[in-house]
């Protein structure tokens, strides 16, 4: 599947959910569709500011009225327009996402690998329900992909939230959860385990631990940088003095510099190969450039809406457009820097959808006009 199906599938998904749910009922003009072509064409275009888009789009279409103004196109995102609309259509891609083989690790791991981390993001001084400091608001995306880096789902929480509380919302049973040292908590730990889930992390600096017993390395594992592999006890409550025992699987490898590098890893996989272990973690580092790519390609640092409404409504958007991207990579087996001329595809058919918007019926007019 190209990148004209892929966009004509999710606008012609947003004009049946839209016609379903009456979603144009009250609006005059620049129906959803519109809007929501509009918002993914900001996320690929480079600009960062509502102004900045609506202006350029009006330049190039030679039609003032073709797209709401800055001060419009704000207060629909403050409350005119349904968030519900945009998770369905997220929910929809990651269907389609999960459709494509994964070849990374042996299909099976892949498929039970669910990475999660962090990341800041800004917020203005009149978002006062985005609390990070007293003299700073900032926000907080708990995000969570899987072994082919597609975004399984997100929480969006105050910048001041506890990353070691952010984890039951993600967990499920059969699932091998990824995850850096911010997250450690003995006592979620014990409790991921009571879900019928399983987890990979990389240990504290400080981390105090008793050894119990001592794995045998073998020569294979030794070639993968595997050093140690022990069974260890913890305190998971230290009123009580309750105790847990995990695996810890310590290995080498050469970072980005060429320098050499020890990683301990904490996991409760009894059985699984220290090797593979390690390998999961390394997986890990995926998250990163999905975080890198939403970051310096799509548009989150600027809000257009200091509503939570808006806000959710624009971060959709990003990981709508991310997906996008990905289903076309996966889907023609293609490197992952293709990424960036991908976007400058979306946002030229994009920008001539909306140029004659309202005409397109059947996707064969859709495809004859975009090519």
């Amino acid at each position: 599947m190209n990148y004209k199906e892929i966009l004509w599938g999710i606008i012609s998904d947003v004009n049946t959910i839209t016609e379903k749910k009456e979603y144009n009922k009250y609006i005059k003009m620049h129906p959803i569709g519109k809007i929501f072509a509009l918002l993914l064409y900001h996320q690929y275009a480079g600009l960062q500011y509502g102004r900045s888009l609506t202006l350029q789009i009006q330049n190039l279409l030679f039609n003032p009225r073709s797209t709401p103004s800055q001060g419009e196109l704000s207060k629909k995102l403050q409350y005119r327009l349904p968030v519900e609309l945009w998770t369905k259509i997220y929910q929809n891609l990651l269907m389609q996402a999960k459709n494509i083989k994964s070849k990374k690790l042996g299909k099976a791991i892949s498929r039970l690998i669910r990475i999660i981390d962090s990341t800041h993001l800004t917020a203005t001084p009149s978002m006062k329900w985005a609390k990070h400091r007293k003299t700073k608001n900032g926000l907080k995306i708990h995000l969570m992909i899987d072994g082919d880096t597609i975004p399984n789902a997100f929480k969006l929480k105050n910048g001041n939230s506890s990353d070691k509380k952010s984890l039951k919302w993600a967990i499920k049973q059969d699932f091998i959860y990824v995850f850096d040292r911010g997250y450690n908590d003995f006592s979620m730990f014990a409790w991921i385990g009571d879900q019928g889930a399983s987890f990979v992390t990389r240990a504290s600096a400080n981390i105090h631990y008793e050894t119990i017993k001592n794995h045998k390395v073998g020569n294979r594992q030794k070639e993968k940088g595997i050093l140690a592999d022990s069974v260890i006890r913890v305190i998971k409550d230290r009123k009580s003095g309750e105790t847990l025992q995990l695996r810890m699987v310590s290995f080498e490898f050469i970072d980005s510099k060429g320098d050499y590098q020890n990683f301990s890893l904490l996991t409760d996989l009894k059985t699984m190969r220290s090797d593979i272990i390690a390998d999961i973690y390394r997986e890990r580092w995926n998250i990163e450039v999905v975080f890198y790519w939403i970051k310096t390609f799509l548009k989150v640092k600027h809000w257009m809406s200091r509503s939570k409404n808006g806000l959710l409504i624009q971060l959709y958007s990003a990981l709508i457009a991310y997906l996008m991207v990905l289903i076309a990579r996966l889907g023609n087996n293609m490197h992952f820097k293709i990424m960036r001329d991908y976007a400058h595809k979306y946002s030229g058919i994009i920008l001539r959808f909306l140029a004659e918007y309202n005409k397109f019926m059947k996707i064969e007019e859709f495809l004859l006009f975009s090519s």
